[in-house]
């Protein structure tokens, strides 16, 4: 596979043995901020599965809040 370009619209997370997998995509990439739950990504592809050398992709979920508040009709 060819180097992937990442963009602004994506985020880089996972270490060894801790990452998503194949038939994860559309998965949740969730993190705390003052002990609240947060949604900061959902997957969308990787290299393997929990290399030390490569994390996995999600898009940031930031970037789309306006376009997915529109789509639900309510708030986050």
């Amino acid at each position: 596979m060819k180097e992937a370009k990442i963009t602004e619209t994506m985020i880089c997370a996972g270490e060894e043995g801790k990452d998503s997998c194949g038939g994860d995509s559309g998965g949740p990439l969730f993190g705390s901020v003052l002990r609240n739950a947060k949604l900061f990504g959902i997957v969308s592809f990787g290299i393997g599965c929990g290399r030390k050398d490569r994390a996995g992709v999600y898009t940031r979920v930031q970037n789309f809040t306006d376009w997915i508040e529109s789509n639900m009709k309510l708030s986050l």
